[in-house]
């Protein structure tokens, strides 16, 4: 996600919006145009464009996602509370969009593997699947869940930040063994002594590969 200073106030633009927010880029391209702003209630960009794109303030942002409804707490469970239910399932139960639920999963990875509740809790059943695992709980936890109030704080975490260097460290002692992005973030968080999240290693990630890329320092 790219951040600048647009206007005197930290900006992204609407790719960046849609990671922000954990929505498709099309859904916010959608959601954010003029003719669908009054609707949906989307910020208006900031008067100033850079490099040709629309800039969104994060403050902005953060007032959008907050004014969003919460999914309603589903209803008592019924019949069997043990009976275990997928990640479909789940969504469904309690009103939250798949692909939401599905950046749960990812951003929960880290916490799962070292057997605590993430984003979504500790799966009761975890099973291999062609393109990764299936993730099934017990109705009554998944009616019990309550889902994080908001993705980000505006407060700065404890601790030094990555930098591009520390990537670079990570992916230099891995040698010739590729790493995921996960498990970039679980040894960045072990070294620094912080937690790092996925989007910081992407953010890291296409920092390195920008041509001369300065590291700067704070993500």
């Amino acid at each position: 996600m790219e951040i600048r200073t647009v206007c005197g106030q930290d900006a992204t633009d609407r790719a960046g919006a849609a990671e922000y927010l954990d929505l498709a880029l099309n859904t916010v391209r959608m959601i954010s145009s003029p003719a669908q702003r009054a609707r949906t209630g989307f910020p208006a960009p900031l008067p100033e464009r850079v490099d040709g794109r629309d800039w969104f303030a994060l403050t902005d942002l953060d007032a959008y996602r907050a004014a969003q409804p919460r999914p309603e707490a589903a209803p008592p469970p019924t019949g069997d509370p043990d009976r275990l239910i997928d990640l479909t399932e789940f969504a469904e139960l309690r009103g939250v969009d798949p692909g939401t639920m599905r950046g749960y999963v990812k951003l929960s990875l880290n916490d799962w593997d070292e057997h605590r509740d993430g984003y979504l809790p500790y799966p009761d059943e975890t099973k291999p699947a062609r393109n990764g695992h299936v993730y099934r709980w017990k109705h009554a936890r998944a009616v019990a869940w309550v889902f994080p109030e908001q993705r980000r704080t505006g407060g700065r975490t404890p601790g030094r930040a990555p930098t591009v260097a520390d990537l670079e460290s990570v992916l230099a002692d891995a040698g010739d063994t590729p790493l995921k992005n996960r498990e970039i973030a679980a040894e960045l968080t072990r070294r620094l002594g912080r937690p790092v999240s996925l989007q910081i290693v992407q953010r890291l990630n296409r920092k390195r590969r920008e041509p001369d890329a300065a590291d700067s320092g704070d993500i």
